[in-house]
């Protein structure tokens, strides 16, 4: 499971980290990763840094409990950079597909105002804010945090809610990656079939999430995470598989009984075999790649495709 912490300075995101990490740490392996303020770093290597953290769940299905995420990025960008954001749409999305590959659960710390305030005074200097002032407003921007993401937020005071009563509400909203691929394995969720997995061996029990690429301006990856942002579709709705490996095994196709899709697109040639191959009925679409090498300036479509069962050659 990965566990995002977020909230307001002073808000017992860092005292919940680590009774997250006693309670679990003793059933499975647990890391607390705490992030920022990155002050300027630039956006690829601050994405990176967040994947990162979360690469131990991928791999070894280690929990993961993060102390301040890019969900951090919009909130205290009001106060240090005059509202911008260091990460876009396009790679909020990717990082939201990676962090539900593995259950992810957003906490949101956040108790009366009075008691962060409190807290703030007493760990001055050691807070990423300067006055209260700053605090007051990140205090009232996280409040809208739920309708900034597609993980799911739970809400936490620790003057009044149990640990035990909070753990519980994890393991409940978490959901569980039955295959090997990324995103939301959740029944009647739309399921992308991808072509080949990266070169690099991959632990067979790792998550191994397609089309994430952080350092990508205009490739393929943007291109579809702007689509489907564009197309209403959201990654929680989503989950993501590679049909084969590099070397050209095939992906089992039992997750299918676990996963029973509403639908399925299946992004170029070879995922439709695949398809074709283990009786799963599937939309074709053009390979990311091929299409912007070749319609430059057209729109690609994926849930709002019109493109028939064409053979696509490089």
């Amino acid at each position: 499971m990965i566990i995002i912490l977020e909230g307001p300075d002073g808000g017992g995101k860092t005292t919940l980290a680590e009774r997250l990490r006693q309670f679990f740490g003793t059933h499975r392996m647990t890391h607390v990763m705490k992030h920022g303020p990155y002050i300027g770093m630039s956006t690829e290597d601050l994405c990176k840094t967040y994947f990162r953290s979360m690469t131990q769940a991928l791999t070894y299905d280690d929990h993961v409990i993060m102390d301040r995420s890019w969900l951090s990025e919009p909130i205290y960008g009001t106060v240090y950079r005059n509202g911008a954001n260091r990460v876009d749409l396009p790679r909020r999305r990717m990082l939201e597909r990676v962090a539900l590959s593995r259950g992810a659960v957003v906490v949101h710390c956040q108790p009366d105002l009075s008691l962060c305030v409190d807290t703030f005074k007493q760990r001055k200097g050691i807070e990423y804010l300067d006055t209260t002032e700053q605090l007051g407003a990140v205090y009232e921007a996280y409040e809208t945090l739920p309708q900034h993401t597609c993980l799911p937020v739970v809400h936490y005071d620790y003057e009044r809610d149990a640990l035990e009563s909070l753990v519980q509400t994890l393991m409940d909203r978490s959901t569980s990656n039955r295959a090997s691929g990324g995103g939301s394995f959740k029944q009647g969720n739309i399921l992308m079939l991808c072509d080949k997995g990266p070169r690099t061996n991959i632990k067979a029990s790792a998550a191994v999430v397609p089309f994430i690429n952080f350092l990508d301006d205009d490739g393929p990856s943007r291109m579809l995470a702007e689509t489907l942002e564009r197309e209403g579709v959201p990654e929680s709705d989503l989950y993501w598989i590679n049909t084969q490996t590099y070397q050209g095994t095939p992906t089992d196709a039992s997750f299918m009984k676990d996963l029973q899709p509403s639908r399925v697109f299946a992004l170029g040639n070879n995922a439709y075999a695949w398809a074709l191959n283990n009786n799963v009925q599937a939309y074709k679409l053009p390979p990311p790649l091929y299409h912007m090498q070749n319609f430059p300036h057209q729109p690609y479509h994926v849930t709002e495709s019109d493109y028939g069962n064409t053979t696509y050659t490089s």
